[in-house]
C-alpha cells in the first residue's frame, strides 16, 4: 500500500513523501495553494474512491517520478510532453476530471458535481466510473471537506498521512483519512 505525507510549511513550498507499496520512496514539491488542500492530495481521495487504479497515484505507485517527468515536459513541450506517464493516459485524464469539478464551491451541490463529471467525461469520451452516485458524490466531498479543515490548521508546519491501494480501490466503500 502507498504512503503519502503532504507536509504544510508556511511561506513556503508544499512537499509530498511517498512511500511505493514495493518500499522505494520518491518525493516532489508542489504549488502552494494557501488554505486550500494540494491538488495531488484531492487527486489521491477521487481516485481511491471513484476506483482509478491507473490514475496519477497508481503510477506512482508503479514508479513513475511525477519531478522527473514534469521537468522532462517543460523542457520537451509540445503535445506529447508528459509520454513519461505512459502510452495510455485515459485513466490520468479521468483522475483529473475527477479531481477538478468544484468539490469546494459552495454553490455546487453533490448533484451539481455529479452533472460536471458526467459532461466531463462524455466530452473527453470516457467512461463514467460506476460508483458516480450522487451519494458517494456527497460522501467523496465530506472527505475533501475534512481534509481541507485538517489542512489550514496546519500551522506553522506540519503533515496529513493518506493511504492509496490502486488494488483496492474504492471495493471497501472508504475514504482516505488523515493519520
Amino acid at each position: 500500500m502507498l504512503k503519502a505525507s503532504f507536509v504544510r510549511t508556511i511561506g513556503e513550498r508544499d512537499r509530498v513523501y511517498v512511500t511505493r507499496s514495493d518500499g522505494s520512496t520518491v518525493n516532489w514539491v508542489f504549488a502552494t495553494y494557501g488554505d486550500a488542500p494540494p491538488h495531488d492530495l484531492i487527486h489521491l481521495v477521487v481516485e481511491a474512491a471513484f476506483g482509478v487504479a491507473q490514475g496519477f497515484w497508481g503510477r506512482i505507485d508503479a514508479g513513475v517520478d511525477p519531478a522527473a517527468i514534469m521537468a522532462e515536459a517543460n523542457k520537451l513541450g509540445g503535445a506529447n510532453k508528459f509520454a513519461g506517464f505512459g502510452s495510455d493516459r485515459s485513466e490520468l485524464l479521468l483522475a483529473e476530471i475527477l479531481a477538478n469539478p468544484g468539490w469546494f464551491m459552495d454553490d455546487y451541490s453533490a448533484a451539481t458535481l455529479r452533472e460536471e463529471i458526467i459532461a466531463s467525461c462524455t466530452k473527453a469520451n470516457l467512461p463514467i466510473p460506476a460508483s458516480l452516485s450522487i451519494d458517494h458524490v456527497a460522501t467523496v466531498r465530506e472527505t475533501l471537506l475534512e481534509l481541507a479543515r485538517q489542512w489550514k490548521g496546519l500551522r506553522p508546519k506540519g503533515t496529513l498521512q493518506l493511504q492509496f491501494d490502486a488494488t483496492t480501490a474504492n471495493k471497501s466503500g472508504t475514504q482516505p483519512r488523515a493519520r
